[in-house]
């Protein structure tokens, strides 16, 4: 379906729920058809989804947990000195610096230490190692990395130091020997421990180590740094990972850590409920852009500074990274687009962009925005050191990029990554063959599908229906993120009251659905509207907390013209539907035969299979104009 006013789209309507499925309970008709349509049985499940409940004790899932937590309560009791290895990137971060901030406060000398991304690239390696030998550290415990460093593992153990790996990223098929392992694909099936991020598993071994210590957890940071960490890494929220983060996240305006305070009250989000989109759109990239092109210790030192003097001193240089991230992410973008544009034009499937001068903290983000324009894997390249590049992929849910880096390994230096997101290094030389081959992959892959970008609105809904007390049990539902998004609501024929555009070339918008009228934005519009236009929108429902004033607005995810007759498709045919000024619903064929929702009309009735098709086209069709949610 074109849409007029925004790119291309198709909006997938959800499937019509039998009323005997709505049961008397705390959330209302319309939000029990979303969970339904979810897979959640609201009648056995609805308690445990919005209240979960105590979680196993992590041992019986983590067999070497007590083998490394013993190892760790020496260290800090002999005031050993520990090394954290930690990634630069927000989980990374957020993990290194809830097992620092525990274990000093434990009796040890904790030290991260990080590699830099422009200089060592991803993860442990050898010279990190040597460096923390010839500090005479005997113990190093990895956050979000490890896994895959053979070869730092290898020296370590030439080294006689006591390795313990927490990760949660691909275990590789080599044996590996090591003091202890904790990662969550050794855990059993359906573990709630299963999708926990880097910093969730550093959460969970802190949280371990605080109970065999009868030590209160919250007189350290982990809890704030759980929520940040998780969000950023975009971690399944299923499992510890929904418990602790719908226990944990309300949390997060009230913390003592002084760098998080001042992050919270610079961005302007103090004195408000912090959600998962503050932390996914506001924190999180500030605390990303150090690690992408500075130096990840001024993250590390405001996050674990107590001195006001010295957390405003080092804000001003994280923040000022910030903004130059944000501005070469700007310039890198506009110049990826244009050579994106040209390889779309050619029936690529696989978007390979490479430029040698590009910053390589930048080519993730800029591979994620790529992605959204053209909905096709994209993978980004820039030179890391003489004639080696680095690249970084996103990737669309039709095609698994990690699986296909391991296709294209012979020609890869190094590799990684998840189904979503990966990295490589790459000789300058293979760049083209790398392109070749990821274009094959794809195009097998991805054959017939229909990568026309679409979205899946949960639920119909009238204005007069949102309400603060439907946004409150809406919240039951959340946190939102990654398994279990925040629910796309949609209305029909709505009126186009008022509009305006606001700094950075969004619009504001008053609309009426004839039931009710109510503020929307839509961001980075480039919608053609006009006052008294009628309007098909699918969007989020969301609180503006502008200038301390809550007032609840739609958030506009697309906008299409409205139009009286809707086409439904169904088992592959094509059905016109109306509805009339007395509310009955006329579905028409491609036959031209027609039939009203009082099953009158030109179809027979004289089969009962026939009858049970009509019956759900008619529930169908009901969704598709809005009279049923």
């Amino acid at each position: 379906m074109r849409n007029e006013y925004n790119q291309i789209k198709k909006w997938i309507l959800p499937k019509p729920i039998d009323k005997d499925e709505i049961i008397n309970c705390e959330i209302n008709y319309t939000l029990q058809k979303i969970l339904t349509r979810r897979g959640i049985d609201v009648e056995e499940e609805l308690k445990e989804f919005i209240t979960p409940s105590q979680l196993p004790n992590p041992n019986d899932h983590f067999i070497e947990l007590d083998k490394a937590t013993k190892r760790i309560i020496e260290a800090c009791q002999k005031n050993e000195t520990i090394a954290i290895c930690g990634d630069y990137d927000a989980d990374g971060i957020t993990s290194t610096v809830l097992l620092v901030e525990l274990f000093t406060n434990l009796g040890a000398n904790a030290i991260a230490f990080i590699p830099s991304r422009q200089n060592d690239g991803y993860g442990l390696n050898k010279k990190i190692i040597n460096e923390i030998y010839n500090k005479q550290i005997k113990l190093i415990i990895t956050v979000d990395n490890g896994i895959s460093a053979l070869d730092a593992i290898e020296r370590s153990n030439e080294l006689d130091i006591d390795l313990i790996i927490t990760d949660h990223h691909k275990i590789p098929k080599n044996d590996i020997d090591i003091f202890a392992l904790i990662h969550p694909e050794l855990t059993p099936n359906n573990s709630p421990y299963k999708y926990l991020a880097g910093v969730g598993i550093a959460y969970m071994l802190a949280k371990y180590i605080c109970d065999k210590l009868n030590y209160n957890i919250d007189q350290t940071t982990a809890k704030v740094l759980f929520c940040i960490g998780t969000v950023a890494d975009m971690a399944p929220l299923v499992g510890a990972n929904r418990k602790w983060l719908k226990e944990y996240l309300p949390r997060i305006s009230s913390t003592n850590n002084n760098g998080i305070k001042a992050i919270i009250s610079r961005l302007g989000i103090n004195g408000i409920e912090i959600t998962s989109d503050d932390i996914g759109y506001k924190i999180a990239p500030l605390i990303n852009a150090v690690g992408r092109i500075g130096d990840t210790k001024l993250i590390i030192d405001l996050l674990t500074n107590s001195s006001e003097s010295s957390v405003k001193k080092l804000m001003k240089e994280c923040f000022a990274i910030h903004a130059e991230r944000k501005k070469l992410t700007a310039n890198i973008e506009v110049e990826a687009i244009e050579i994106a544009q040209k390889e779309y034009n050619n029936n690529k499937k696989f978007l390979v962009i490479t430029k040698r001068d590009w910053h390589p903290g930048i080519i993730g983000i800029v591979a994620a925005r790529i992605l959204e324009k053209f909905n096709l894997p994209t993978a980004i390249l820039s030179e890391a050191k003489k004639n080696i590049f680095t690249g970084s992929i996103r990737s669309n849910n039709l095609l698994k990029v990690n699986l296909a880096l391991d296709e294209c390994k012979e020609i890869l230096i190094s590799h990684g990554g998840h189904s979503a997101a990966a990295g490589f290094s790459i000789k300058e030389e293979n760049i083209p063959e790398l392109n070749e081959r990821l274009n094959n992959i794809a195009k097998r892959e991805m054959k017939n599908c229909d990568i026309c970008k679409s979205i899946k609105p949960d639920a119909y809904v009238c204005f007069k229906d949102i309400n603060y007390d439907f946004f409150r049990q809406l919240m039951y539902l959340g946190p939102f993120g990654v398994k279990n998004p925040a629910p796309i609501f949609w209305t029909r024929k709505c009126r186009v009251i008022d509009l305006y555009l606001i700094k950075g070339n969004h619009l504001k918008i008053t609309l009426d659905d004839g039931s009710a009228l109510i503020e929307a934005i839509h961001w980075n519009s480039s919608t053609k509207l006009r006052k008294n236009d009628l309007i098909d929108i699918a969007f989020y429902i969301e609180m503006n907390n502008w200038k301390r004033l809550e007032k609840l607005q739609l958030n506009i995810l697309d906008i299409r013209k409205y139009s009286k007759i809707i086409e439904l498709q169904l088992h592959n045919r094509i059905y016109k539907c109306e509805l009339t000024k007395n509310k009955k619903i006329i579905i028409t064929n491609t036959n031209g035969d027609s039939i009203t929702s009082d099953l009158s009309g030109s179809i027979k009735k004289n089969k009962k299979a026939q009858n049970i098709y009509v019956q759900k086209i008619l529930s169908f069709a009901e969704i598709a104009l809005g009279t049923a949610a």
